[in-house]
């Protein structure tokens, strides 16, 4: 009967969490180059059973939610009309120099809602709407040159050909940062810059005047919230009957 008990609250945490997991995609539903994530269960420890049998009879304790999978898959796209958004059709990221606290890291994203910022006061670089530095294929910052009579006060005519567009191994092991940023891990594999029609890359296109929005679909976060409830809802009840017949057993005379 403890073991019961403990199976179902393992079981409740684990399925809180993952619903906490589900709950933060629906939240970016509307989010630029968003990516959602889905919970990863494993086993517990399993225990021998106490019985006298010539088998090896075990008895599992629960499950644990082990990890987030990072789903790397693409988002619709929306035109925008901006000459500053940006967006990518195909395998590939784009590449940003980190400022604040984490100043000097490089980032991953497929968020191109990109802005024009100012390095002490004069040089334009263009940047995201976070503040940090848009890279291009070698890794270095795009400065802007000035040019009159645009909206903007800057020459945009070769952004298409500036911008970096970086090819990751394996973009699901990448490590969710917040803001729609990614840093590499072991399991994503180092990022390589790509060129279009480059047979040694997979293919992309970059789309300019337009954004990548959320990957979520909102209908499989719905059916994933049910699954969630009622496996939330069994492991309650598993907890709930262990501690009624714990009781029946306290008071038998």
């Amino acid at each position: 009967m403890n073991i019961a008990f403990y199976s179902g609250a393992a079981g409740m945490m684990a399925y809180q969490s993952d619903m906490d997991i589900i709950a933060h995609n629906i939240a970016n539903v509307n989010t630029t180059g968003y990516k959602p994530q889905r919970g990863v269960f494993a086993d517990l420890l399993y225990s021998r059973m106490a019985v006298n049998t010539e088998q090896e009879l075990l008895t599992g304790h629960g499950v644990r939610l082990a990890d987030s999978d990072l789903l790397f898959r693409q988002g619709p796209i929306n035109p925008t009309g901006l000459a500053l958004d940006f967006a990518i059709i195909g395998n590939g990221c784009f590449a940003v120099e980190l400022t604040g606290e984490a100043e000097g890291g490089i980032a991953y994203t497929r968020k191109g809602e990109f802005a024009i910022g100012l390095e002490d006061g004069t040089e334009g670089f263009l940047v995201t709407v976070e503040g940090h530095f848009v890279l291009d294929a070698d890794g270095e910052r795009i400065e802007l040159s000035e040019q009159e009579n645009t909206d903007t006060g800057y020459d945009l005519s070769d952004l298409m050909e500036r911008i970096g567009v970086y090819h990751i191994p394996n973009p699901y092991g990448m490590e969710p940062m917040g803001d729609g940023l990614y840093r590499l891990t072991q399991r994503s594999g180092e990022a390589v810059a790509m060129e279009e029609g480059d047979d040694d890359t997979p293919p992309y296109r970059l789309v300019q005047h337009a954004l990548e929005r959320s990957a979520v679909e909102l209908a499989d976060e719905m059916v994933l919230v049910i699954q969630s409830q009622r496996a939330f809802q069994m492991s309650a009840r598993l907890v709930q009957t262990a501690d009624e017949l714990e009781d029946i057993v306290n008071n038998l005379r």
